[in-house]
């Protein structure tokens, strides 16, 4: 077995810090992909049918998570949402379940 010592080459700053996954599944759409956001180089790859279909760089456009959900909520809709672009739009998603 192999010990590694932690060192700024073995460990990003950012792995400290940040408490979030490294993978966070933001929903399936109306066509049946999932979206999942990952957090360690704030891309989103959307996988359909077992095969990533595209992969959409968040930093060079400078936009944030919040911004694709809304596009995704505009273009296709969820039918299973797990990450919201607010709390607000959570509330509401539970309250029109509560309906179904």
């Amino acid at each position: 077995m192999s010990i590694q010592p932690r060192t700024t080459e073995t460990v990003s700053a950012r792995s400290r810090t940040d408490p979030r996954p490294n993978y966070i599944l933001v929903g399936i759409d109306t066509e049946g992909a999932h979206h999942v956001y990952r957090t360690t180089d704030e891309t989103v790859h959307v996988v359909h049918n077992t095969e990533r279909t595209y992969r959409y760089n968040l930093n060079t456009c400078d936009q944030h998570i919040n911004d694709w959900i809304e596009y995704v909520n505009a273009e296709r809709g969820f039918t299973t949402q797990h990450l919201y672009s607010s709390l607000t739009n959570s509330f509401f998603d539970a309250l029109e379940g509560d309906d179904r």
